[in-house]
């Protein structure tokens, strides 16, 4: 998790304590004797609590255990870089990547690609040069290794549930080309056996739909103090969502596409058919 990851969690679980104790930013700055806008900053991710300033602050919202470790060791992490800084990612994907590596379950919808974690190399590669934002060579192969690294929460214990809805016109975007579509259709055939992976496909018809404008991701965590985070990506790019009511909306909003999906088995069978056809 980069520095403004880290302290924007720590300004997030800061804020769902001060709630949750009932007390507005002005009960708290008189409690630490500091002005109300410190308070605002720090629940914002502009800056840093101090050690003992956290630590006052997890005592006045009587924090849980877990949670108060939790922060702690976040806020003396905010200067360490996480294993994405030295690829070159978005400054505002990071932030939804260093969740994602802690996260213990993923919920992912997406309308016109294929999600990043279920992707080839090859793939990743197309989708990576058509980009607007990244010309330079260099830069595309770093992200498509980072792409390819964050691919190992599927098979590397702890694995991550991962949980997908593909609109079935993504599955007939020539990306790359036959081949290279072919490639990645027999891919997400062998990765709908792992046993922490659920792929279904949203098929043509099913009609409009509830999403039809974008991609959504919703990550959710071991402890159950840890609320989920949301994900929505753009064409100018994406941003982590952490609003309660923002995430619970995407929580439903992910159902109710399953729920207008094909079957897992049945998803299985028109991936097979959607690869024949790749051969003519």
């Amino acid at each position: 998790m980069n520095a403004n990851a880290r302290r924007r969690q720590v300004g997030t679980w800061l804020a769902k304590l001060r709630q949750a104790k009932g007390m507005t930013f002005q009960q708290a700055a008189d409690a630490l004797e500091c002005s109300d806008s410190r308070i605002r900053h720090w629940e914002a991710g502009r800056s840093a609590p101090k050690k003992d300033d956290l630590a006052r602050l997890l005592d006045l919202y009587d924090a849980p255990d877990d949670v108060r470790d939790l922060l702690q060791q976040t806020r003396s992490d905010v200067s360490k870089q996480g294993w994405w800084d030295s690829y070159r990612l978005p400054e505002w994907f990071g932030p939804y990547v260093s969740f994602e590596t802690t996260a213990t379950e993923a919920r992912n919808f997406e309308v016109a690609l294929v999600p990043g974690l279920l992707q080839t190399k090859e793939y990743a590669y197309e989708i990576h040069r058509a980009g607007r934002y990244v010309t330079d060579p260099r830069d595309i192969h770093k992200r498509v290794d980072a792409r390819l690294e964050r691919q190992r929460r599927l098979t590397e214990e702890p694995r991550l549930q991962f949980r997908a809805v593909i609109a079935e016109e993504a599955l007939h975007r020539q990306v790359g080309g036959h081949e290279v579509m072919r490639a990645q259709i027999e891919h997400l055939i062998e990765l709908s056996h792992l046993p922490n992976v659920i792929l279904q496909v949203l098929p043509l018809t099913a009609g409009a739909h509830a999403s039809p404008a974008g991609g959504f991701a919703v990550l959710s965590f071991e402890s159950p103090h840890h609320p989920d985070v949301g994900f929505s990506d753009t064409p100018l790019g994406g941003h982590v969502i952490d609003d309660a009511d923002d995430v619970a909306a995407l929580r439903y909003l992910f159902d109710e596409l399953r729920a207008l999906s094909l079957s897992a088995p049945d998803t299985v069978t028109l991936l097979h058919r959607i690869s024949a056809q790749q051969e003519h």
